[in-house]
């Protein structure tokens, strides 16, 4: 599991690190306060990969949905992991009747105060709760509950942290050539983030992925 980045030279000839937009897996190191995100290509051991053991349930014919957030599921002052809501709190939604369970923040954000709402890796899952590995084990978990799984997914905007996230791409280039609009249609004022190109096609593959 190696950490990645994409070095890139800009306009002005100017040299800059950017975490991968398709990264599955982003870190950083433990430890050192105001560090940037590393891009981690995920790739574990036959051994260490999880397997899956249910089926994805049917829709059910009367949909109940429990909205959690697995950071903020826990008792202590702590962020809590994917497999701590696994063990603890699925059997708990399960027991009051649910028949959904929808995870909020489950994309990466740099931000933690943004509730996961300032995403700056969109394909990436939240590591500070766990490994993709762990996510799976917890969906797989409530599949075997007879639950659905939804997930909470940010589409509209991006964080506008360059540092860490998909942001980092616009380097002043034509709106033709950029995962954004430009000018004031390309900011969010509101929220500090970025809109996103519509209009290009690697945008709009990207959100059918």
């Amino acid at each position: 599991n190696s950490r990645v980045k994409i070095r890139m030279q800009a306009h002005g000839d100017w040299w800059c690190d950017r975490v991968p937009a398709w990264i599955k897996y982003a870190t950083i190191p433990e430890g050192e306060m105001g560090a940037k995100y590393n891009g981690v290509y995920w790739d574990p051991p036959r051994g260490e990969k999880h397997l899956w053991r249910h089926r994805r349930p049917s829709r059910p014919a009367s949909l109940r949905i429990y909205e959690a957030h697995v950071g903020m599921s826990g008792e202590d002052e702590a962020v809590s992991t994917y497999a701590q809501f696994r063990d603890d709190v699925l059997p708990r939604i399960k027991q009051q009747g649910y028949t959904a369970i929808q995870l909020m923040a489950i994309q990466e954000h740099a931000y933690y105060a943004s509730f996961g709402y300032h995403v700056t890796n969109p394909f990436a899952i939240s590591s500070r709760s766990g490994t993709p590995e762990d996510l799976k084990s917890l969906i797989d978990a409530a599949h075997g509950m007879g639950m659905v799984v939804l997930l909470d997914v940010v589409h509209s905007h991006i964080s506008s942290n360059a540092d860490d996230g998909l942001a980092g791409f616009d380097m002043g280039q034509s709106q033709d050539m950029s995962y954004f609009r430009t000018g004031e249609a390309g900011y969010h004022k509101q929220w500090d983030s970025r809109i996103l190109n519509y209009g290009h096609w690697e945008v709009r593959r990207q959100q059918q992925t």
